[in-house]
């Protein structure tokens, strides 16, 4: 061939392979294979390229092969080989019986392809009969010659499913998507099974047996790395349990798999604040917040986040936020009338914190900071309703106790007082402060102004 023929040839060749988006090739061996000029050549890269686990590339090549020479029944082949690779059967077994009309060499080829769809009716009839490990044997025999047949282990793993075998179902669909990553039955298999694992993981948690939610979560992990839900879960865990450390590592690989995942920025946020890092919490409950702009947990936890700090204006910013975004969320009343009385704007605290009671009367929290709003304006009976109301709720907790006191205090009922003052110097946190208090009653000269 003349030396401007070749160029002529290679620039026809190359516009080809760059124009036309079925034939863009890898860039790096793009220019290699734009000089192959023969059926032969195509088809020997291709075969190496599917062997590589290239299916993409090879199915390029043997359609450049075919194209040359449409009558060329080893790229036939080739294609026929490489949909099982695909796990497409049905595309196998007609690519083989085209190969063989036009070259009688490929009869053994297209007999084994059938022999695959016999191996596969004799494991489909045994799981029918419950003959599971007969059913486990012909689809290895089709393993045997087809080693890389996706659907072998797939149906493993079905059969291992239909004996209720989670783990065993999980390795063979595992297996399958090893061999194709795209096979899409095996993933929706894989997905049910890791799935199963997570779901009783959740209630092993629920039922407080943190081991066994553990074992379950790293379970469906090690069988799909990629399962971010499984990280997430197991990152929550670990925060409940004060490994806020680990926890952040956990949930980071969620962010990785898929960094849109509200929660998990969420999450971060409350396991940095637990830590005190208030800088890292900030920005990843606001991210949490540009992904989801109806998080109202973000923006309760961000409005008491800066309130803590004294960013009075951005806390009633985002708290004003999400009570309209959601009127019914009590929490955010809640923090708007915490805000408010660190403020020492009391009849706001007390608007505030109403609201969030009447849209949420069991949590005592915020019966206690309505208390000591009262308590601030001398409204010593309404302090005594929320107080009492707060106790009855978490009988143990000292600043309920405390509320009650210094209510009783304001009504001059110094021995009332004093017991519920008792009763709050139980509670390790409000020790101090009862303490005091106790002090006041019983040496009031020390106080006088």
């Amino acid at each position: 061939m003349s030396p401007k023929i070749l160029f002529k040839y290679l620039l026809i060749f190359g516009i080809l392979f760059s124009q036309d988006p079925a034939y863009n090739l890898d860039d790096m061996k793009k220019n290699e294979y734009q000089l192959l000029s023969n059926p032969e050549d195509l088809l020997e890269k291709g075969n190496i390229e599917l062997d590589s686990g290239n299916i993409l590339l090879a199915e390029q090549l043997f359609n450049k092969a075919l194209s040359l020479d449409p009558s060329f029944a080893p790229a036939i082949k080739g294609l026929s080989k490489l949909s099982l690779h695909k796990g497409d059967l049905k595309k196998a077994n007609e690519y083989a019986i085209d190969a063989v009309q036009k070259d009688e060499d490929f009869r053994e080829w297209s007999k084994s392809i059938t022999k695959i769809s016999e191996n596969i009716q004799n494991g489909n009839r045994n799981v029918q009969q419950g003959l599971f490990d007969e059913a486990i044997k012909s689809y290895e025999l089709i393993l045997r010659d087809h080693p890389y047949f996706p659907d072998a282990e797939f149906y493993k793993g079905l059969t291992r499913f239909r004996q209720k075998d989670i783990e065993g179902a999980a390795e063979y669909f595992k297996r399958a998507l090893e061999v194709y990553p795209d096979h899409q039955k095996a993933r929706k298999g894989l997905d049910n099974v890791t799935k199963q694992f997570l779901n009783a993981g959740n209630k092993s948690y629920k039922r407080g047996d943190i081991t066994r939610a553990t074992d379950y979560y790293e379970k469906a992990l090690e069988f799909d790395s990629d399962f971010y839900l499984a990280y997430f879960q197991l990152g929550v865990l670990q925060k409940k349990q004060g490994q806020s450390k680990k926890a952040i590592e956990t949930l980071r690989k969620v962010l990785e798999i898929k960094p849109d995942h509200d929660k998990t920025w969420f999450t971060l946020g409350t396991a940095y604040e637990a830590d005190g890092n208030n800088q890292d919490a900030i920005v990843h409950y606001n991210k949490a917040i540009e992904i989801n702009t109806g998080y109202t947990k973000a923006y309760g936890n961000l409005g008491k986040l800066y309130t803590d700090i004294g960013n009075y204006v951005a806390a009633e910013d985002r708290l004003k936020t999400v009570i309209q975004i959601d009127p019914e969320y009590a929490d955010g009343f809640m923090r708007l009338g915490i805000l408010y009385l660190e403020q020492e704007r009391y009849k706001d605290a007390i608007e505030n914190l109403s609201l969030s009671i009447k849209l949420d009367k069991k949590d005592f929290n915020k019966f206690f900071n309505l208390a000591s709003a009262y308590n601030n304006v001398k409204e010593w009976d309404k302090a005594i309703m929320a107080a009492q109301s707060c106790i009855d709720i978490k009988k143990r907790f000292g600043g309920g106790w405390l509320e009650l006191g210094i209510a009783e205090m304001g009504k001059k009922n110094k021995t009332r007082a004093k017991r519920h003052f008792e009763e709050a110097r139980k509670d390790r946190d409000w020790r101090k402060m009862a303490e005091r208090k106790i002090d006041e009653i019983n040496n009031p000269s020390k106080y006088e102004k």
